[in-house]
């Protein structure tokens, strides 16, 4: 097991198949304490449910294990869901897993109100990071291997321009299929259901699932 980063985004690349990678990367989430929500291994798409949280956070990044909380949902209003992507390499020897981070946090619907509601929160890498280090180590990696793994510093790789009538593109310094992959991995992050995909177009065909919408349901 490996962890190979393209800018800012970190990929887990395991020895075999999907079909095989799969069921040990399942059993992670579920002895960690997640709800599976969605297990597609047809689309390579897993991910859990929300799940409430207390990330202890330093300034060097993660510590220790995420406490799970018992009590009601709103003892400490930080709700985190993960999700796992998996792609096959194109040799089909290993497979690449991807872990993306949607956050909620309970704010006060207004000033003079006791009504509180849910709204997004940013993605964090430090949890992604986390996530793809526990992953590793599960699947034989010692852990100071891991930890010196994730922590490998980015480098930028893709900047924004403008075609010649004057759309806005983003152009990316990669080979296309990890490109294609990180694009994937993005558009998880932001909330985007991906419902279809070409990859010999390079199109994706995404839906935005609305985190409120999904917590009022």
């Amino acid at each position: 097991a490996r962890i190979e980063r393209a800018g800012s985004e970190r990929g887990l690349v395991l020895p075999g198949p999907p079909e095989k990678v799969w069921p040990v990367v399942r059993d992670f989430w579920v002895e960690a304490g997640f709800v599976i929500a969605s297990d597609l291994p047809e689309a390579g798409v897993m991910e859990t449910d929300w799940a409430e949280t207390r990330p202890r956070v330093s300034a060097g990044g993660i510590r220790g294990l995420f406490d799970r909380i018992l009590a009601s949902a709103r003892s400490r209003g930080i709700r985190d869901r993960f999700r796992a992507r998996l792609e096959r390499s194109a040799d089909g020897k290993t497979t690449e897993v991807y872990v993306s981070h949607r956050g909620l946090e309970e704010v006060q619907a207004g000033a003079n109100t006791e009504r509180f509601i849910w709204q997004a929160r940013p993605s964090d890498p430090e949890l992604e990071a986390e996530m793809l280090r526990r992953i590793m180590v599960r699947f034989g990696a010692p852990e100071a291997v891991a930890k010196a793994a994730v922590a490998k510093p980015a480098a930028a790789l893709a900047r924004l321009e403008k075609s010649a009538d004057g759309t806005p593109a983003l152009l990316v310094r990669d080979e296309f299929d990890r490109a294609w992959r990180r694009v994937g991995l993005s558009l998880d992050r932001l909330g985007f259901a991906v419902e279809d995909r070409d990859r010999s177009k390079g199109l994706y065909f995404v839906r935005y699932a609305d985190a409120d919408a999904e917590r009022k349901g």
